[in-house]
């Protein structure tokens, strides 16, 4: 599902309650939100298992900005591309790749007053872990490559995020509690390790720095700190926030992502396709579905309790 594109004022702040964000990016996290909320409304008898997502945004001041978002809950790939005034982002989501893509970049005009722009690609998978897991540990394999460009390097917040979180949290947009998670600043101008963007998925800071070129970064999840099933979210994100007039933060090249199990653990995604993982048997996809839309109902009915409570 495709959310349309729509006006934003620029410089306008809007404070999202229990989102711990810092000013300048709490109107990129509100469109992200209200956009990955009202789709999931709109399916939410059909419980959002795995998901892809593309959110561009151009700013293009004096002119009002420009969000572009390809939301596709239950679906395997997503696209978006903006641009206006000389900035330009692009993103794209693939589950059954296993890559996230994300390209902002511009050479703008002095009297646009500064550059205002994010490119931002996620994806995220229910995934069951069957076997005898005690003192193990899953394995999630990520390379990515790419560069990090600006003429004022303050501006620039170039990150990755992975995390993993109870499962219901692709309907309830509940980021910033995971079971699990890690951050890092990724291109050689990025600042995101000091910009407080790592707050939104539940970190007090980046857990490490990559620059620019390809890097191999294999993580390992102590299956003792998940539930046998459990949602994993991988992000990419580049928001450039500034004076600067020219900046470019490429990482088309592509991110990829697998995950890996040792002997005697097998791995299936709701998706079917996540790399590292296989399809689970219709009866226990079939039942995960029941279990989160029976725990949406009861959510449900608990806030229109409240409500009439009141």
């Amino acid at each position: 599902m495709t959310c349309l594109q729509a006006a934003v004022p620029t410089g306008k702040t809007i404070r999202i309650p229990e989102i711990p964000a810092p000013a300048r990016y709490t109107m990129l996290g509100l469109v992200l939100l209200v956009c990955g909320s009202v789709n999931a409304f709109a399916t939410s008898i059909a419980p959002t298992l795995y998901f892809s997502d593309a959110f561009d945004y151009t700013n293009g001041n004096p002119a009002a900005g420009q969000t572009y978002s390809d939301y596709e809950p239950n679906a395997v790939t997503a696209s978006s591309t903006g641009s206006i005034n000389g900035e330009t982002t692009t993103s794209s989501a693939s589950i059954a790749a296993g890559t996230l893509k994300i390209l902002n970049t511009g050479n703008i005009d002095p009297s646009l007053g500064g550059a205002n722009t994010a490119s931002y690609a996620s994806l995220g998978d229910t995934i069951t872990a069957s076997g005898a897991t005690a003192g193990l540990n899953l394995g999630v394999n990520i390379t990515e490559d790419g560069s990090a460009f600006a003429a004022n390097p303050g501006d620039d917040n170039t990150f990755l995020v992975v995390a993993a979180y109870t499962p219901g949290v692709f309907d309830s947009n509940a980021y910033s509690t995971p079971l699990w998670s890690v951050g890092y600043q990724i291109g050689a101008d990025s600042t995101a390790a000091s910009s407080g963007i790592f707050s939104l998925y539940g970190l007090s800071s980046a857990t490490g720095i990559y620059g620019d070129g390809s890097n191999t970064i294999p993580l390992s999840i102590p299956f003792a700190s998940l539930p046998s099933t459990f949602d994993l979210f991988v992000a990419m994100g580049s928001y450039e926030n500034g004076s600067g007039l020219v900046w470019t933060n490429d990482f088309s090249h592509t991110l990829d992502v697998s995950l890996s199990a040792p002997g005697g653990v097998s791995l299936t995604s709701a998706s079917g396709d996540l790399p590292g993982t296989t399809t689970p048997e219709p009866s226990t996809l079939a039942m995960g579905g029941l279990a989160l839309l029976a725990g949406l109902i009861a959510r449900f009915r608990k806030k229109m309790n409240s409500a009439a409570a009141r």
